[in-house]
């Protein structure tokens, strides 16, 4: 069977070509002489190459065919597919329906149902609302009869207030009247008192400014005094750093310990002499402890935290 090939017009007469050319190459190989072609090898060759052309006709008209074939099995194919798919969907369309048709039984079904429970709801509204009825009636009855006895009781009660408001208002005549008594001599008593205190609070007063004034006298009075001993060990433990100026001074803020001992020493107010400055505070760690007075309040408020004016020469 030939092998199944595209063929074109144009290949079939390269072949015929091709075998006309191999022919004539043939019969000129075979004699160089100009003797006589016979007649018989000339039919032969034609014969040959008609053979041939028909067996390419042959062949191509079998691919042609062929081709035919597969596109018409492939146009069946296509058909059956399409059939397939309408059967598919003709299958679905039917179950579809008869989906609808259960649903449309189911939903009829149920619409009964809901009228039959609307119609038995209905019969049960109207029995209760014969049994409301009849509750409102008695409701307004009762409540008419309460009204009632409120009403007595709201006579009663009224009476009743009039008769408390009036024995308040005595009361309270009363209460004025005893209150207006105990005002008068509470007042009395507190200008009393008043009076009294004041006249003790000014002598208190008196005694205190005096006690103050001789206290500041005294707290002064050691103040200077400790303040010439601090001074005078201070000066003692002062070394002269070198090329110092006199007359220099600088204020150093000290602060002591209850025994005396310096835990702070700070120049706050600069000689200009910075070398002048750090010697006067070494002289004051160097001076500790310092003196101090026995008095804890005199120290607490003088000397636990002060300004030491450092002056040399002073």
């Amino acid at each position: 069977m030939l092998k199944k090939t595209a063929f074109t017009p144009r290949a079939v007469v390269y072949a015929i070509l091709v075998h006309a050319a191999l022919i004539a190459l043939l019969v000129v190989s075979l004699d160089w002489t100009p003797k006589p072609k016979p007649a018989q090898p000339e039919v032969d060759t034609i014969k040959a190459t008609v053979v041939d052309t028909s067996q390419l006709q042959a062949a191509h008209q079998e691919r042609k065919q062929a081709e035919q074939r597969k596109q018409q099995e492939q146009e069946d194919r296509r058909k059956r597919l399409d059939e397939e798919k309408r059967a598919v969907e003709q299958q679905r369309e039917k179950e579809q329906q008869k989906k609808q048709a259960e649903e449309l039984v189911q939903n009829k079904k149920l619409e009964i149902k809901r009228q039959e429970e609307l119609k038995k709801q209905q019969q049960v509204g109207e029995l209760s609302l014969k049994k409301k009825l009849e509750s409102e009636k008695l409701k307004k009855e009762q409540e008419a009869e309460r009204l009632t006895t409120l009403k007595q009781e709201k006579e009663a009660a009224e009476k009743k207030r009039k008769e408390e408001e009036k024995r308040l208002v005595e009361l309270e005549a009363k209460r004025k009247t005893a209150e207006a008594d105990k005002k008068r001599k509470t007042e009395e008593e507190r200008h009393r008192r008043d009076t009294e205190e004041r006249a003790l609070q000014e002598q208190l007063d008196a005694e205190q400014q005096r006690q103050n004034a001789d206290k500041e006298r005294q707290a002064k009075a050691a103040e200077g005094k400790y303040q010439g001993l601090i001074q005078q060990k201070v000066k003692r433990n002062w070394l002269r750093p070198q090329n110092t100026r006199d007359g220099l001074k600088c204020t150093v803020l000290v602060r002591l310990a209850p025994s005396g001992e310096v835990l702070v020493a700070r120049v706050t107010q600069s000689s200009g002499d910075v070398a002048f400055d750090r010697s006067a505070e070494a002289a004051v760690y160097k001076a500790s402890p310092l003196p101090v007075p026995q008095d804890a309040s005199l120290f607490d408020e003088r000397f636990r935290e002060f300004n030491f004016v450092f002056r040399p020469e002073g």
